[in-house]
């Protein structure tokens, strides 16, 4: 048996877990918690499959927490005081081999800089899972970032919502899985679960939050059901709670998709609106639904169909749409999940469209605009933070498969501020909380066939005023031969690396006026022109930028900042 103490466990305090039976051969317990050799808690027998435990304790005095992990397999294991979760976070327990070993939120630290390739100014989560962020928020003077979560494998699988919080966007503590699956889908055999959706926030300033719930589903892409759900959050911020369902009656022409609600209150109809990516008559789709109370909903309109040859190169369905207002303009942004195109090989693109929102009609007055060239940046979703709308995106492509040994899968985009620029385009800016996390900078001019090395190279921010020049190159390469290029060639930006592919990862450009480049442990994320064109790649190759260098004839003023961990 293996045993951990909590010393100090006021009443209160709460231990979650997800446990599964390895086998069972012994009469004894799987689990126990005792204080002061009294027994409070224990898990005789169990399935399987992970099933989720919790325990509070109601009693002043230490915890003993013991399990038989030659029976028992633990996923993921952590506890925490409600009353203070919000400064401290939960504190995770690691089987590290001879024991189980803490990490509460001073610790932190030490376990995101242990991974070569985890990033440190990128969120991710502790361990297991994370894809799409959902019902970004700001509550009070508190940001919150709820994501779809799997707590038992790296691989996706049956959806929880996880939940962290900061205060600048960048730092953010990790709290309690805030939300499950509505059945028990590992015991079903099934997938579905929990998945994405938003938080509006009332009149009266409390959250409401949205999303889809998808019925167990034993084949993937077939006959799956799809609900729309609506919860509260505890008073201690904590739970979703007083769940219910809000839509389910299916509508002629839509098929099984039809999920990811994007919820606002219409000030000049007085309803409440919501949208939904989905599939409608063949074609992927947003679908509109109106209320008068935010609990009973009906459909509205189709606010928008993509061109036919979306669902003619495999895409199945609209995903993670959102919909905001900047200025006079309306932007809709949408993922068309299936979808390759044909000339580049490029999946699963992210596309920006601008118009105008009257009585619930959404006229388009711009053409499809790819917001990130380089398709590892999906299921944005934004929010109303002040004066600006902050956006974040899952970190990922479906297309890739992680090829390294990790405890985690799936990061978040550094927060972005997301405008409308003098060119009419949707441009993207990182928020300047990213500021703060600046250590040291130095400014290089280098020449011609130069190289400028770099010492610290894994979290940093790059810089070029001048921009590129036709047949230029910005290459950063590490000290075995890896290397990242952003070439400007023939009218088109494109980003190249060491590991072959057969996606193109380009978009036209008829100058490079300026860019910027934020590099942490092989994410790159690339704004040209103040922000109008963007990339975002993932290379499991290049780890730490070691060396900086740029073919070119003429002399380049390059800034180069060391940025700091987040935790």
């Amino acid at each position: 048996m293996k045993s951990f103490s909590i010393p100090s466990a006021d009443e209160g305090i709460t231990i979650e877990f997800w446990l599964r039976q390895k086998k069972n051969n012994e009469p004894l317990p799987l689990l126990v918690i005792k204080s002061d050799n009294q027994l409070l808690y224990k898990i005789q027998e169990g399935a399987g499959f992970f099933n989720y435990y919790h325990y509070t304790h109601h009693q002043k005095g230490e915890l003993t927490l013991s399990y038989d992990e030659d029976r028992a397999e633990i996923s993921l294991f952590y506890y925490y005081d409600k009353t203070n979760v919000y400064h401290q976070g939960v504190i995770y327990l690691i089987d590290n081999g001879t024991g189980l070993q803490c990490y509460p939120k001073s610790k932190l630290k030490e376990w995101y800089t242990q991974e070569t390739f985890r990033p440190q100014l990128h969120f991710s989560p502790f361990q297991a899972w994370m894809n799409d962020p959902n019902g970004l928020c700001k509550i009070d003077d508190t940001y919150h970032m709820f994501y779809q979560f799997n707590p038992n494998s790296t691989e996706w699988g049956p959806m929880h919502w996880g939940h962290a919080i900061s205060n600048d966007l960048i730092s953010w503590t990790h709290l309690p899985v805030f939300n499950h699956p509505e059945h028990p889908l590992a015991s079903l055999g099934a997938t579905g679960g929990a998945f994405s959706g938003t938080t509006f926030i009332n009149n009266e300033g409390e959250a409401e939050i949205f999303y889809t719930e998808r019925l167990p589903a034993y084949d993937l892409y077939k006959d799956y059901i799809e609900v729309q759900k609506k919860a509260a959050i505890d008073r201690y911020g904590i739970k979703a709670t007083h769940i219910q369902t809000i839509l389910e009656k299916k509508i002629e022409l839509v098929g099984c998709d039809i999920r990811d609600p994007k919820v606002w209150f219409d000030s000049e109809t007085q309803c409440y609106r919501m949208i939904l990516g989905s599939v409608y008559d063949g074609n992927p789709s947003v679908l509109q639904f109106v209320s008068r109370d935010s609990e009973e909903w009906a459909f509205e309109n189709v606010l928008y169909t993509a061109p036919g040859y979306f669902a003619e190169n495999k895409g199945r369905c609209v995903e993670c749409p959102d919909f905001f207002q900047l200025g006079a303009k309306w932007v809709l942004t949408i993922g068309i999940v299936g979808y390759q195109e044909p000339e580049t090989k490029r999946h699963n693109l992210l596309y920006a469209i601008i118009g105008t929102f009257d009585n619930g009609v959404f006229t388009a007055e711009s053409e499809m605009q790819v917001l990130d060239f380089a398709t590892e940046y999906y299921a944005l979703q934004t929010f109303k933070d002040g004066q600006r709308q902050v956006g974040i995106a899952w970190l990922f492509n479906w297309a890739m498969k992680k090829p390294i040994k990790s405890s985690y899968n799936g990061e978040m985009s550094i927060p972005k501020e997301i405008f409308i620029n003098a060119n009419n385009k949707v441009a993207m800016r990182p928020v300047n909380e990213l500021e703060k996390y600046v250590d040291e900078y130095c400014d290089v001019k280098l020449k011609a066939g130069e190289d400028h090395r770099i010492n610290k190279g894994k979290s940093l921010r790059i810089r070029l005023e001048q921009g590129l020049q036709p047949n230029e190159d910005l290459i950063l390469a590490g000290d075995k031969g890896e290397w990242l290029a952003i070439s400007y060639r023939d009218g088109y930006v494109s980003i190249e690396e060491t590991a072959v592919s057969e996606a193109q990862y380009r978009a036209r450009a008829a100058e490079i006026k300026n860019l910027e480049i934020i590099f942490d442990a092989g994410i790159v994320e690339l704004f040209i022109n103040d922000g109008e064109i963007c990339a975002t790649k993932r290379s499991y190759k290049l780890s730490h930028c070691k060396q900086l260098k740029v073919n070119t004839l003429r002399e380049k003023n390059i800034r180069i900042e060391t940025l700091h961990t987040s935790w």
